[in-house]
């Protein structure tokens, strides 16, 4: 998901703004940071895993913050990018607290805190944040308009602004014992969120299996959360229909959104093609398979389809554009 982000942003930022892409040194300063992370990960290095991925967003808010404030920059960010930078703390905090955790003495209780700020909190404000610019994008609608165009601009940014802090308030009182009001909470302020910047409440104005996909992410973000509040003994399984359905689907369609009109495919964008139905069947069936785990007598076979068959959805993804990627 990390990769997603620094990738999408680092793509959309410059468009919109008219600055400099970012250089090959960004790059693989990036490229190295996300192999530690995972290497790490694995060999359950926590604090190295923890220490690589703050550097991540580091390097993703040094990014924005000199394309957004430099003179250089011919157009100002809409205003639900505000929520870019609240994400970006959500996960430096969440690292540190995971770190602070781990280390020698440190309190072990703070991990939890530092789970959620990292799984939760950072892609529900990119969601909601990056969502107002192409949600609206993606259906066919005009972009939003900077965020100094006019007064009402500025008020959105503190509506959106508010959001953000309301996210990791909720994220904060679940940690100290409210399993129930706070993910409810957090699931009114992510659909309001969508529906207002992003418009999901409307169809797409243009054909498209992605544009459906994307639609179908976007809700069902707040329908894990919200399932996660109203039934908390069964909270594990909810909050992978946010992972699986929500968020991983999400950054796949508009992958494909982005890569379909970077690669001149846009007749393809209009229609269904066998990779993309693939891929949309796949991440649902992996995400009901998960959810389902639970409630079976077969737990850890649930779990092996689940990964088998989201794996198997974005090889066949990877597949049909991968070799695209590499023409020039």
């Amino acid at each position: 998901m990390m990769a997603f982000a620094l990738g999408f942003l680092w793509t959309a930022v410059p468009r919109r703004t008219g600055t400099a892409p970012a250089s090959v040194a960004e790059m693989a300063a990036a490229a190295c940071a996300l192999v530690v992370t995972t290497g790490a990960a694995t060999a359950e290095r926590w604090i190295v895993a923890e220490v690589a991925y703050a550097s991540l967003l580091v390097l993703l808010l040094a990014f924005a913050i000199r394309r957004f404030v430099g003179g250089a920059a011919r157009r100002r960010p809409p205003a639900n990018f505000v929520l870019i930078p609240l994400g970006i703390l959500h996960g430096l905090a969440g690292a540190v607290l995971m770190v602070v955790a781990l280390a020698p003495g440190g309190q072990a209780s703070l991990m939890g805190l530092g789970r959620l700020l990292v799984e939760q909190g950072v892609f529900l404000c990119f969601a909601v944040g990056v969502g107002g610019l192409v949600l609206p994008l993606i259906a066919g609608a005009p972009p939003p308009a900077d965020l100094s165009a006019t007064p009402r601009e500025t008020w959105k940014a503190v509506a959106y602004a508010v959001a953000g802090v309301t996210i990791a308030a909720t994220l904060v009182a679940e940690h100290v014992g409210s399993d129930r009001i706070a993910p409810l909470v957090r699931a009114s302020v992510v659909a309001a969120g969508l529906a207002a910047g992003g418009g999901v409440w409307r169809p797409p104005a243009k054909p498209g299996l992605h544009r459906r996909l994307v639609r179908l992410a976007v809700w069902l973000m707040p329908v894990g959360l919200a399932g996660a509040g109203l039934w908390p003994a069964y909270r594990v399984p909810a909050l992978h229909v946010l992972f699986v359905g929500g968020f991983s689907l999400l950054a796949f369609a508009i992958a494909t959104h982005v890569a379909f009109a970077h690669l001149g495919l846009e007749a393809l964008a209009l229609g269904r093609p066998p990779a993309v139905v693939a891929l949309g069947v796949a991440f649902v069936l992996a995400m009901l398979a998960r959810v389902a785990a639970d409630a079976s007598h077969t737990y850890f076979a649930h779990l092996g389809w689940a990964a088998g068959t989201w794996i198997a959805g974005s090889a066949v993804w990877l597949a049909f554009l991968g070799p695209r990627f590499l023409r020039r």
